[in-house]
């Protein structure tokens, strides 16, 4: 059984995981969503806003924004976010992405999901799993909605979920178990960092798969966002975070879950939104959509000649060139070294070379009472020396520790971003103090000096 699992979109790009489904050789049998944000997919009736009325809100909310500068759509869809209410679709997405399955799409409820807004899980092929399983072949398919969580909006104690699952089991008879539940089981990718450090999953449905681990083939699960991307083998059966963050930006993860007799396959895919790409603004976005290009690996795929800068004439050549790299190292999950540009490293074979950091108040370096509170550095053998300011009143001692080591060792400090950001301002602390800063300045090597941002691929090494 060959099933396409996500769960938790709060922001990530819905239109972006239709179009990746759309572009599938091969349909899963199903598709799963695992819980959180129903109404993104599909209107709330209780809640749905008519178009006429929507579109009035949004001019007013235009006019809101006006005295905070260039309209912002994200700080509309906040507003929009903290009123509750909700726009009434065009379109039932949930319908849209089962389509794309041989069975249908198996939905359960998160815990930040209304008991109301359930009604967003209708149209064809779609299944509101926990309350009604799904059998395929010699597999049953169970859902598990909510959470633990007595904070959850949508909630049900150990007891009832222990409940719940032996009334779903008795229902399917004696078949190999595939649990859909938005919350994993206590203490398998379940930890997580919102609220405080805590280990956020169901005894029930550890206990269950304790007890039955050779029917329960796998566990699809989201809720701890921290632990989205992963999965873990317990017993003999298998459990999969398909969770994605909820931060502006944030990629999509998709698990690939391919259940066999013999085993269980796992892989992921990961959707990233094209502004994720360096050099890549709204402007750009938008000539690359128009152009038929709305996913990373479509950009990756591109092969820069000169029909297609002819093609893609709106885009400047130096910047297709880059984004087509960069859509390509983020797509391989690679660094791409572009060979014929001559490295800036080449330079420093030989030298005495260390990784330089350093922690500092920028807005009181040059001022004081204090600036630099951390300096380390490390050898290429791993040998790390570092100096913590204990007492505000040191810092002209530690800096002139740390001049008398440069002055004696002659090194090259290799720092991200040093000549525009830890240079300069070890420069205001050693001025402030009168100290001799000269041989220090010309110690410094910018790591990506020449290869990042560049906008210039003749300087470009590193995507």
């Amino acid at each position: 059984m060959k099933i396409i699992a996500f769960s938790d979109w709060r922001v990530q790009n819905i239109e972006q995981f239709i179009d990746y489904l759309e572009r599938l050789k091969e349909k899963p049998d199903v598709i799963v969503y695992a819980g959180d944000d129903l109404e993104r997919f599909n209107s709330v009736p209780y809640i749905a806003m008519p178009k006429i009325l929507r579109d009035r809100y949004r001019e007013e909310l235009i006019k809101i924004q006006e005295p905070f500068g260039k309209f912002d759509k994200k700080i509309v869809e906040d507003i929009i976010f903290q009123n509750k209410i909700e726009y009434k679709m065009d379109e039932n997405k949930f319908e849209k992405i089962a389509s794309f399955s041989r069975y249908g799409l198996l939905i359960v409820a998160g815990n930040d999901d209304h008991y109301y807004r359930k009604k967003a899980i209708y149209g064809e092929k779609v299944v509101d799993i926990h309350d009604n399983s799904v059998i395929i072949d010699d597999y049953a398919i169970i859902g598990i909605e909510g959470s633990t969580d007595k904070l959850s909006q949508l909630y049900y104690s150990e007891k009832e979920i222990k409940e719940h699952l032996k009334s779903k089991v008795k229902q399917v008879g004696d078949r190999q178990l595939i649990i859909v539940s938005h919350s994993p089981p206590f203490k398998i990718l379940d930890f997580s960092m919102r609220f405080g450090h805590s280990h956020i999953g169901s005894n029930a449905l550890r206990d269950f798969i304790e007890k039955n681990s050779n029917k329960v083939r796998a566990v699809i699960s989201g809720h701890s966002h921290l632990q989205g991307g992963k999965f873990k083998k317990f017993k003999n059966t298998y459990v999969v975070n398909c969770s994605s963050h909820d931060n502006y930006g944030e990629p999509g993860k998709i698990a690939l879950i391919n259940i066999s007799d013999e085993n269980v396959e796992i892989s992921w895919k990961t959707l990233y939104e094209l502004s994720t790409i360096p050099l890549v603004g709204d402007k750009t976005d938008q000539k690359l959509r128009e152009h038929g290009i709305l996913q990373v690996e479509q950009l990756a795929a591109l092969q820069p000649t000169k029909q297609l800068y002819q093609k893609f004439s709106d885009i400047q050549e130096n910047t297709l060139y880059l984004i087509i790299n960069y859509a390509n190292a983020i797509d391989s999950d690679k660094i791409i070294i572009k060979k014929g540009i001559k490295s800036a490293l080449n330079s420093l074979e030989g030298k005495n070379i260390y990784f330089f950091d350093a922690e500092y108040r920028p807005e009181t370096t040059s001022s004081g009472p204090y600036g630099m509170f951390v300096l380390g550095w490390m050898d290429r053998k791993e040998k790390v020396q570092q100096e913590f300011l204990d007492n505000t009143k040191d810092e002209k001692k530690m800096l002139n520790r740390f001049g008398q080591w440069v002055e004696k060792e002659n090194p090259i400090l290799v720092a991200y971003g040093s000549t525009a950001a830890d240079a300069p301002h070890l420069r205001n602390c050693f001025t402030r103090f009168k100290l001799p800063f000269f041989q220090i300045k010309h110690t410094f090597f910018d790591l990506y000096q020449d290869v990042l941002y560049t906008k210039s691929y003749r300087k470009q090494k590193y995507f």
